[in-house]
């Protein structure tokens, strides 16, 4: 009997929302290799390519969208099937505060598969810099933050090493002797780090536009106002890591997760699981 294997399935989801399949294996717990074939595998069983490259990027080929299409909606059937036969319907409510670049790129995803499986438990997401997340959490405002550190929190979990990229809003993206660049405002760990290494490395630089908001931060890139630093996982589709630029290395940043609230909080220590298998599984 025909049939799509599920595990290749997720793998190709996870391929085309990472944009690599090195970086959807880690997640997976699988070897690069073992995704290829997949990929391979399920591009034997439907007959037809799935990906088509362009320079850096993976682009999804008709058939790959529409198959993209389905295999978020049956993969999502799948796992809310799993949550009805859990011994006990959990419900509640959890305040997960994440950074916008997180927020914007990469939770929805998960968010949503989550919100899907488990309709019981309702959701409040807040997103701000990672230092607003902590004061907020310090005041118990909420229950699970996602955090991005250069050291670790005081009772936080790491669940990723993640590198620093310059990234623009196209590849071939030039500009003169001064650095143009897009941040988010003062107390951001990735405004800090780039003007660090700009600075250590002799290399002048000037701030053109500043947005904590990473939808405000693309924005300023498609429009050639600069460039900006991300966390390689948080890499929006539509954006593009440059790389051979003559641009200094930013080294890593650790992402947390830190529990507070309410201890017997059943619904957040479910999420706070989910995630923590999402991010590093």
């Amino acid at each position: 009997m025909n049939s799509l294997s599920l595990e290749s399935l997720r793998s190709f989801i996870t391929v085309t929302d990472l944009q690599s399949y090195t970086q959807a294996g880690e997640r997976l717990g699988r070897s690069q290799p073992a995704i290829s074939l997949q990929i391979k595998r399920l591009e034997d069983r439907i007959e037809h390519p799935v990906f088509e490259r362009q320079g850096n990027k993976l682009k999804l080929t008709p058939a790959g969208q529409e198959l993209y299409q389905g295999a978020r909606q049956l993969l999502a059937m799948h796992d809310q099937l799993l949550a009805k036969f859990a011994k006990a319907p959990i419900s509640g409510q959890v305040r997960l505060g994440i950074p916008s670049e997180f927020a914007t790129a990469l939770l929805p995803r998960i968010l949503g598969q989550f919100a899907a499986s488990y309709p019981q438990i309702t959701l409040e997401v807040t997103s701000a810099l990672s230092r607003d997340l902590r004061l907020g959490a310090s005041r118990g405002q909420f229950d699970i933050i996602l955090t991005v550190a250069e050291q670790a929190p005081t009772d936080a979990v790491k669940v990723k090493e993640d590198a620093l990229i310059w990234v623009a809003g196209r590849a071939d993206y030039q500009w003169q002797r001064n650095v143009p660049l897009v941040l988010a405002a003062e107390g951001c760990i990735y405004r800090r780090r780039t003007l660090q290494a700009l600075k250590a490395a002799g290399q002048p630089c000037r701030i053109t536009y500043t947005n904590s908001d990473l939808t405000g931060i693309s924005s300023a890139l498609k429009s050639d106002l600069g460039i900006t630093v991300l966390a390689r996982s948080s890499l929006p589709a539509d954006l593009i890591e440059l790389r051979g630029a003559e641009l200094p290395a930013l080294g890593t940043v650790g992402i947390y997760l830190e529990r507070h609230g309410e201890p017997n909080n059943d619904a957040a220590e479910h999420l706070l699981a989910y995630l923590q298998d999402y991010l590093n599984p």
